[in-house]
C-alpha cells in the first residue's frame, strides 16, 4: 500500500507544492512534513525524490534562475519600436511559467538570512539590468538615459509585486499606456496594445486550463 501511495506524486509535484507554500512559509523554514499534509500524501515519498530539505531548496533556487533567463531572452529579441521591445519583456509578468513573482519574493526574503543567496540576487538583479538597460540603448537611448529606464521599469515591477498590489486584468491593461510611456518615452500604438492584450487573454485561459485542480493562485498580470 505505501509503495502505491509514492507513485500518487512525482517530483514535480513536491517542487510545485514547495512553491505554493511560499506564500505561507519562508523558502528557509520549509519542512517535508508541512509540505506533506499540504499534498495530502506521506513523507516518506519526497525521500524518493530528494536527499533532505537542502536539495528541495537548491531545486526552487535552480527555479528561480528561470525569472532572470526569461527577462534576458526578450531584451535581445529584435523589435522594430522601444514600446515593442518594453511589451516583449512585459510578457514574463503576465506568465508565471516565465516568471514566478512568488518565487522571485520568497528568494530575496531569503537572502536577508543567507549571504550566499543574497550575492546571487544582487547578481540576477544586475544581470537583469544590463539586458534592460543594453535593450533601451539599441533603440537609440544614450547610456544614461537606459539606465535610467531600465531602473524604472524594473524597480517598478519588483516593487509592485513586493507591496502585494492586487488588481484585475481590466485594470492593468488600462493602465498599460501609460506605464509604457512613463517608462519608454514613447507613446503606444493601438496595434501595440491590441497585440499585447491577445497574448495576455491567450496567456490567461493557457493558465485556467493547466492550473485547472492544482495548488495555489494565479499570479498577477502586468503592473
Amino acid at each position: 500500500m505505501a509503495k502505491q501511495q509514492h507513485t500518487k506524486v512525482t517530483r514535480q509535484d513536491w517542487i510545485d507544492g514547495a512553491v505554493a507554500a511560499l506564500a505561507d512559509e519562508p523558502i528557509d523554514q520549509l519542512r517535508v512534513l508541512q509540505l506533506a499534509q499540504r499534498l495530502d500524501i506521506s513523507r516518506s515519498s519526497f525521500y524518493w525524490y530528494f536527499k533532505n530539505p537542502d536539495e528541495l531548496r537548491s531545486e526552487l533556487l535552480t527555479l528561480w534562475e528561470r525569472n532572470t533567463t526569461s527577462i534576458v531572452e526578450r531584451c535581445h529579441r529584435e523589435t522594430t519600436t522601444v514600446v515593442q521591445a518594453a511589451l516583449g519583456v512585459f510578457e514574463c509578468w503576465a506568465d508565471e511559467q516565465l516568471y514566478s513573482s512568488t518565487l522571485d519574493l520568497a528568494v530575496r526574503d531569503w537572502a536577508r538570512r543567507d549571504e550566499k543567496v543574497a550575492s546571487q540576487v544582487a547578481t540576477a538583479d544586475q544581470v537583469r539590468l544590463d539586458a534592460l538597460t543594453e535593450m533601451f540603448q539599441r533603440h537609440k537611448l544614450s547610456k544614461a538615459e537606459a539606465t535610467v529606464r531600465a531602473r524604472l521599469l524594473y524597480h517598478s515591477q519588483v516593487g509592485y509585486y513586493a507591496l502585494g498590489t492586487d488588481e484585475p486584468m481590466a485594470t492593468r491593461l488600462g493602465h498599460l499606456p501609460y506605464y509604457l510611456e512613463a517608462m519608454t518615452g514613447a507613446r503606444p500604438t493601438k496595434a501595440e496594445l491590441a497585440a499585447f492584450t491577445k497574448v495576455v487573454e491567450a496567456l490567461d485561459l493557457h493558465e485556467a486550463e493547466r492550473v485547472s485542480g492544482r495548488i495555489g493562485e494565479d499570479p498577477p498580470l502586468v503592473g
